[in-house]
């Protein structure tokens, strides 16, 4: 074959190649996803980067929002279809009519990498949970998770929950609560816990009251659109727990995904304790955030972890 032949011939495959490619991406699929600022959502930001979505057909974008309600809203409303947030906010909020599960897991809690605490000032006195009676304690939202699991291990560690007011600080400005002693203790997040290290000092593991390992947060989208969508909930899924296995094994490179996606300052990237994130969606790891919210009466009844979880697709991933 001469040279010029071949020459077209080449040409001719890359046009076609091209194409392929073009039609390839004119198939994936849509989807709007929601997360919040930090380490325990920035799993779909690690998805979108390395490709996992990709791989299963999906065209994720990503919207950021600072609350788990204001994406609950989002996700009835269609603004988007996958939303994250913490396992008890999805409970609470299908016991009062918004129809919603989880449908993966996000952060679990693990004893060895703690990223809540409760924390006090640097130069605090309070040194036990019963010298905490009558003081002010922050939290990041009233009535949700966070100040649930301070009560709880409060509650075990001997305060008199009846004395002690709990009041709404954002996290970002809790170090500077707690320095200026307007709050007593604070239950604080990563990456927040590393940048104010030289103000504040860790004070009780409060997740750690709720059981030894357990589901925080998760990943949920709405009863109308999982039977609609089942297909495309099952790939986010399976991409995620991809994901999820990827992160847990590459906290260097997530850390510069985490960087970008969040403007956070590398060298705190760096020293930060890092999420563990959740690889299956084991109903009895959800078990205990309910129950716990069912203790304070934040749920008014007791809710089946198993009938939050959405498992009913059979595309669905099997549990490992």
């Amino acid at each position: 074959m001469s040279g010029s032949r071949i020459a077209a011939c080449l040409a001719l495959a890359l046009a076609l190649s091209g194409a392929g490619a073009a039609r390839a991406a004119d198939t994936l699929i849509p989807l709007e996803v929601g997360t919040m600022p930090g380490d325990a959502s920035a799993e779909v930001y690690y998805g979108v980067e390395q490709g996992f979505f990709k791989a299963e057909g999906l065209d994720v974008h990503i919207t950021g929002f600072t609350n788990a309600p204001a994406q609950a809203a989002a996700v009835i409303a269609g603004t988007i279809a996958v939303g994250n947030g913490g396992v008890g906010s999805v409970a609470v909020a299908r016991e009062r009519g918004i129809l919603e599960r989880v449908i993966a897991p996000a952060s679990v809690y693990d004893p060895k990498a703690l990223t809540a605490v409760l924390m006090v000032a640097k130069d605090s006195p309070v040194k036990s949970a019963a010298e905490l009676n009558g003081k002010i304690i922050g939290t990041n939202g009233l009535q949700d998770q966070a100040q649930l699991e301070s009560m709880l291990w409060l509650e075990k560690h001997g305060a008199d929950l009846k004395t002690i007011k709990f009041v709404e600080v954002p996290f970002p400005a809790m170090a500077g609560a707690l320095q200026q002693h307007r709050i007593e203790a604070a239950l604080m997040v990563e990456p927040l816990i590393t940048a104010g290290s030289a103000d504040v000092q860790t004070f009780g593991d409060a997740m750690g009251a709720i059981a030894p390992h357990f589901i925080t947060t998760g990943w949920f989208a709405g009863d109308a659109w999982l039977q609609a969508n089942p297909d495309v909930a099952a790939r986010f899924v399976r991409a995620m727990l991809r994901v999820a296995v990827w992160a847990n094994a590459h906290h260097a490179e997530s850390a510069q995904i985490l960087v970008r996606s969040a403007k956070l300052d590398p060298a705190i990237a760096a020293k930060m304790t890092r999420s563990t994130y959740g690889t299956s969606l084991d109903p009895a790891l959800m078990q205990p955030v309910l129950d716990m919210f069912v203790h304070f009466g934040v749920l008014a009844k007791p809710m089946s972890a198993a009938d939050l979880a959405w498992q009913a697709s059979p595309a669905y991933p099997k549990r490992r």
